[in-house]
């Protein structure tokens, strides 16, 4: 492994708690805060989940009251932030409970109204819990707000609150993590640190995403650590060609898991990755069944994407618009 850069930093939460039934741990970690007055962030799919009274009853032990805005859409708009902040109001907490929507949803309302952060989250996927980055629309197109201001307090991990996915979800959500340790360790900004994260991060999801899409309960524990394990890189790193592409696909309605699963392949292939790790993502994709019709204008598309200097500019190789139309055109054809 080169040893290029030395110099580097870290930034990731105060406290990580990973574990089955960990989520019960919420109301000591609000208390070690000094906190009183929780406001948990989720969306309506949490309303009737069994984990969602654990945090409430966890809370309530500890004497920390609490009220609920469950208003977060997918793919979310920077005005759910600002509904969020406002809901907020008393608050001197923000816990995020859901799959990445939701918790940047509540880490940007929780840095803006500086309010202390707890991430609980419930997909093996964004790895948001541990990162200082939050993607949001504005004015219809993702956006990604990088501030160390973003990072939570406390990330706690509960395998047990994946359980429950659905399996396309699983599939989807799994494959953003492994493009978070695939794009990262080859990224402008990866260090000694991050590649050592990235490596395991990428060994464990591998291994273990069939096995999770089929159900398996330790399969689904294993993409949970692997999936946080990615967050703890990239978050330190970035990512690069492929979540650029991702993004005009998520605008077009594509899921971001989804939006990434159809590009990851052929921007490491750009890139000149290694043949073997391309040639085990495509075996995962073709496996999973991902993918989805190219729908929007290809030119448009690559526009936005030749605008998206931050991923662009962490990429390994340089990239020009003709680079961008070639691979959406590769896209369209499928693996």
């Amino acid at each position: 492994m080169p040893l290029n850069n030395m110099q580097f930093e870290l930034i990731l939460p105060k406290k990580i708690i990973f574990g089955n039934g960990s989520v019960e741990r919420v109301g000591d970690e609000a208390k070690n805060l000094g906190c009183e007055s929780a406001l948990i962030v989720t969306s309506k799919g949490m309303k009737k989940r069994e984990a969602l009274k654990k945090v409430i009853d966890s809370l309530n032990s500890e004497g920390i009251n609490s009220k609920i805005f469950y208003e977060v859409e997918p793919e979310p708009p920077i005005e759910n932030v600002y509904e969020c902040m406002e809901f907020a109001e008393g608050a001197d907490l923000i816990i995020g409970m859901g799959g990445g929507s939701v918790i940047d949803v509540a880490k940007k309302s929780a840095a803006d109204l500086g309010l202390r952060k707890v991430m609980i989250p419930t997909t093996a996927g964004t790895g948001s819990e541990v990162t200082h980055e939050a993607v949001l629309k504005v004015e219809g197109k993702k956006r990604a707000f990088v501030d160390e201001k973003l990072t939570p307090d406390v990330a706690i991990v509960d395998p047990e609150l994946m359980k429950t996915m659905p399996q396309k979800l699983v599939a989807s959500s799994g494959i953003d993590a492994l493009a978070h340790a695939i794009e990262c360790y080859d990224s402008k900004r990866s260090n000694l640190l991050v590649k050592t994260l990235a490596f395991e991060a990428y060994r464990i999801i591998k291994d273990n995403l069939r096995k999770a899409v089929e159900g398996d309960r330790k399969g689904i524990e294993n993409m949970a650590l692997g999936s946080l394990i990615a967050g703890m890189a990239f978050g330190n790193s970035g990512t690069a060609l492929a979540h650029a592409l991702s993004y005009p696909l998520s605008n077009e309605g594509i899921p971001h898991g989804e939006a990434v699963a159809m590009v990851l392949p052929y921007a490491l292939e750009f890139n000149g990755f290694d043949a073997e790790v391309i040639k085990e993502v495509k075996g995962i994709l073709r496996d999973l069944k991902l993918g989805r019709e190219v729908k929007g204008d290809i030119e448009e598309m690559a526009r936005i994407v030749m605008e998206d200097k931050k991923h662009l500019s962490n990429n390994p190789r340089e990239v020009t618009y003709e680079d961008v139309v070639n691979i959406y055109e590769k896209v369209g054809k499928g693996l």
